[in-house]
Formats: structure tokens, sequence, C-alpha cells
């Protein structure tokens, strides 16, 4: 049967359809459509999602909010209010009764502590509420009896409590540990305020259930950590903690106590304890403790300030590059930001330097992505040669990655300090005149390849006429280029422009030349095959498509 109009849909893909809205937005689009649309939106088939985030205007919340809730209560299955002046609103008219039976998940952002605390209460009889999330303005708190409110919660499979600093006051958690009897089914625990770490083991007590763990902000370090007994937490597979005050001694035995059988582990730390850079010491640990790990996700941040002696690594270079973590496939990485220099270890992802490589070489995959050549203009008296240097007491640098705007000249000096490097990515580049380069800017690319192994380049983004200067320059100098085109007649241009060039120079080593589009067909493959055919561009070549990819390959 064909539809003629919009009308004509069934009442079963209308609420289909309304699934995919927030419940505001149903209301004042059709509550006073017609009859039909009244009775649809009365119906218990209609399942009703609130939430404001999307919300473009304040009028239509103001407008629905009293006639969702008082009398469409039963059909909401979660609420997720941002806004504070919503929340606020919302909770000090709507009580929370067993007519809200079918409530599976809520969120409330800013609410004050005891509002927080006659929500909980009420909470407490809804049978269905699996997901909680909290965010709580400060306050001079004892969070231990929300918790108990919380962990009173019956069908609760998921929490997430987040509590805003203050240097006013402290926000303590004084709970007795768990008895038997007070053991939740809490699955999932995010902790986003200031917890000890004997708080947070007696929190702990409560949820031997859990799945996934987040915390942040571990705020003493004065404790025997030893004195603090074991919990066996077997069901964990996933422990995520954002560090600022535990030292690499104190994270070992706070996981030690911990009893896991983690899959997945991902550390945040901002500490200034250079320990956390000894791989030798990260695989000891593993090894020993986390033997079923399948992810480690690291992420270790030293931090550059004006008349601040940043720690330095004193130990081994590469020492991430071992085959424990070459067998593991994890890769190791140093970035730039602001004032800051980050080490990360994340799983192996393919590159675009890997297409023709029979073997890939993790031992070899170091990259250092460049987010800021000019942090001087930040910290006035730091440079970016100050993180160069911090970063190759670390490791060797084999792949650079600039993700700003960079001249020659800064790129060149970036690149005389990284003498190991053989793959190079450029976001965009700077010329002193934008349609052509300069005799000064082409003595720093000759400098460049002289010194330098560059062997890889990839070029993200061209639209300026000395960009074609430059890759005439380059292109006979690396072996494989990779650029990014704007559409089909970008990437003939650009083709045309090189094969024509390198047909002129005997000596060029370019073997492989790829393009990155928006979108590929077959036809496009065809049609950039019977452009080097017709123009004689080569005589012996292969074209491949991958993905969104096109690649030129020749002896």
């Amino acid at each position: 049967m064909s539809i003629k109009s919009f009308e004509n849909l069934s009442n079963e893909i209308f609420c289909e359809i309304f699934d995919y809205l927030d419940a505001y937005v149903i209301f004042h689009g059709f509550s006073n459509l017609n009859n039909r649309f009244r009775l649809l939106l009365n119906s218990s088939l209609t399942r009703l999602k609130v939430t404001d985030n999307y919300l473009r205007s304040k009028r239509i919340f103001l407008h629905n909010y009293k006639e969702i809730f008082l009398h469409h209560q039963h059909q909401i299955v979660s609420i997720h209010s941002w806004e504070p002046e919503s929340s606020k609103l919302i909770l000090s008219t709507i009580t929370f009764d067993l007519s809200f039976q079918s409530l599976q998940t809520l969120a409330f952002n800013s609410i004050q502590p005891d509002i927080l605390i006659s929500l909980l209460q009420q909470l407490a009889f809804l049978p269905r509420l699996y997901s909680l999330t909290i965010d709580m303005w400060p306050a001079k708190q004892d969070l231990g009896y929300i918790y108990q409110l919380i962990f009173n919660l019956p069908q609760l499979k998921y929490l997430k409590y987040v509590t805003s600093e203050t240097n006013e006051f402290n926000i303590i958690t004084s709970l007795p540990m768990a008895t038997e009897k007070q053991m939740t089914s809490i699955e999932y625990l995010i902790i986003i305020h200031p917890c000890s770490i004997k708080e947070l083991f007696t929190i702990l007590s409560y949820t031997p259930q859990l799945r996934h763990l987040k915390f942040l902000n571990v705020t003493d370090t004065t404790i025997n950590l030893n004195t603090i007994g074991p919990i066996s937490l077997m069901n964990l597979t996933k422990l995520s903690i954002e560090i600022y005050q535990l030292t690499f001694d104190e994270l070992e035995i706070l996981l030690k106590n911990l009893s896991l059988n983690l899959k997945i582990l991902q550390l945040d730390i901002n500490h200034e304890d250079s320990s956390y850079l000894d791989a030798i010491r990260w695989e000891n640990f593993l090894r020993t403790n986390l033997v079923q790990l399948k992810s480690f996700y690291f992420k270790y941040i030293i931090h550059f300030a004006e008349d601040y002696a940043t720690p330095m690594y004193l130990g081994e270079q590469n020492q991430f590059s071992s085959s424990f973590w070459i067998e593991r496939q994890w890769i190791f990485k140093v970035e730039n930001e602001f004032e800051n220099l980050i080490y990360s270890i994340q799983p192996y992802k393919k590159k675009w330097y890997e297409y023709d490589m029979k073997s890939k070489d993790l031992s070899k995959s170091v990259t250092f992505d460049v987010s800021e050549a000019t942090p001087e203009r930040w910290t006035k008296t730091i440079y970016i040669h100050e993180y160069i240097h911090h970063a190759l007491t670390v490791t060797k640098i084999y792949h650079l990655e600039i993700s700003m705007i960079i001249s020659l000249e800064q790129l060149t000096d970036i690149l005389f300090q990284l003498p190991d490097v053989e793959t190079l990515t450029l976001f965009r580049l700077s010329y002193k005149d934008s349609s052509q380069i300069s005799d000064e800017e082409i003595q720093f690319l000759c400098l460049l390849f002289h010194k330098n192994r560059l062997t890889k380049i990839f070029l993200q983004e061209m639209g300026q006429m000395a960009d074609v200067y430059f890759l005439a320059l380059i292109a006979s100098r690396v072996n494989h280029l990779h650029i990014k085109c704007k559409n089909y007649q970008h990437a003939e241009s650009c083709i045309g422009l090189i094969l024509t060039d390198i047909q002129s120079k005997s000596d060029s080593l370019l073997r492989l030349f790829s393009i990155v589009l928006p979108t590929i067909d077959n036809d496009t493959v065809k049609d950039l095959s019977k452009l080097v055919h017709r123009h004689n561009l080569l005589d012996n070549f292969m074209i491949e498509h991958v993905k969104n990819e096109i690649y030129l390959k020749w002896t």
C-alpha cells in the first residue's frame, strides 16, 4: 500500500519515530495537531525520553514540562536534565512516586545537596530505575549519607556521581564498611569527586558486582596504603583512574589491594613522579599482577611553566619499544599541547605510511604530534626545543605529525632536532608569499632533505599556489607522497603535476603517490587510470582503491 501523506503512517511507525525525539519536542509539535495524535501521545505504546540538552528554546520546555511530568509520568523511561534552571524547576514541583513506574534512567545537573537527598528518598520506591547520574553543587557536605541513600536503590546498575572541587572546605565520605545485606547490584561506577583511598575502598565494599570503575582526585597520600585491607572485585574488567596525588609506588599497592582480573586499564596521570615513564617497571608489574590485561591506555602529562623545574626522565631511552610492548601492539606516542608534554600508550592502528610495507616494524612506531610549535606564546621562556629534548630522553622519534599551521623555517628547526624521523604529516604550511616560495624558503627545504631521513610525506591541506611549488620541489626526494584532495578535479591536477614533474628527473625517488578523497567509486579509479595512460605519465603502474584512498604505484 502506498503512503500518500505523513499522517497515513501507522501508529507503530510514529512510536518508532518518537523514540528518536525528545518528549518536549514531541508535545510541542504533535499535542495540538489533531485528535489522533492526542490519543497516541496518551497511549502506553508511546515511551517518552525527556531531555533538555538539545532544546533551542526555553519556551518549549516551559510550555510542556508540566503536561509531561503531571499527566504522562507513567510513560517516561528517561529524564536527562542538564540545564540548572530546568533541573531546579522540575525537582521543586514534581514528586517522583510510583506513578513514574517506567522510569529507567535519570540524570540531573547542578543539584543542591538537600534537594538531592529528598530526591533519593523518593527514588527508592521506583521498580525499574537502573541508571543514575547526579552532578551536585559543591557544599560543605559529608557524602556518606547520600551514598547510603543511593545504595538503597534496589535495581541500580549504573552510577555516576559528580561534585565539583572547592578550596573553601573539604568534601568527605563517612561510611562504615558494608555488611553482606548492604551489598548492591551496581556494575558501573564513576566517581568524579574528591575521594581518599580509604573512602574509595569503603565505597567499593558496597559494590562487589562491579564491572567498570572510574575515579579521580585521590586526595590523601599520608595514609599507609598497606594498612588498608584488600577488596576482591573479581568481576571488574575495566578500570579508569585520573591520578593527581598517587606516586607509582602507591598506585602499585592500590592495584594489588583490589584483587583484579582486569581486561582494560586506563590511566591519566598528572604527577611529578617520573618513574611512571619506567617501561621496565611497568612490564614487570603488568606481567605479575594483571596477566589477563588486553588493553592498556596510558597518559602521562609533563608540565612546563615559568620558574618551574620540569622533572626529567633519567632512565634508559626506548624502553617502550621492547618486545613486551610490541607483542601486545601497545604503541608509545608523544604530543605537546600548550604548556604540556603528553606521553601516551594506545592500541596500534594502521597508519597512512604503512600501505607499502611488507611487514610493520612496530619498534619504530613512535610518533611526535606537535600541536604547538611556539609555546613561548604561553610560557614566554619555554621553547619547542625543551619539549623535544625531554621527549628524546625517553624515546627516539620516527614519525612527526604537525597538527597546526607551520612555516618552513619552524618545520626545519624541529626536524633538525629529530634526526630519526622517517615520515612527516603536515596540516598546512604557511609561506611569506602564498603565491610562491621564496629563495630563503627553498634553502630551508634543501637543508631539510640534506640532513633528514624523510621518505614519506602527507600534506593534509592545499589551498595556496605556493603549495604547488612545494610539491614540485619535494616530490622527487621522497618515496611516498600522500595528499588530501578536495575533489576529483583537485586530485587530477595533483597527479598530472607530480607525474609530469618527475618524468624530467632521472634520479627521482618517488615510487608511490596516494590521494585521499571525500568519496571514491570505481569510475574515479578508472578515470584516473585513463588520465595516466592518455598523457603517458607512467609506463608500468598499478592503481588501487582502499576505502577513501587511491594508491598509484610504479617501478
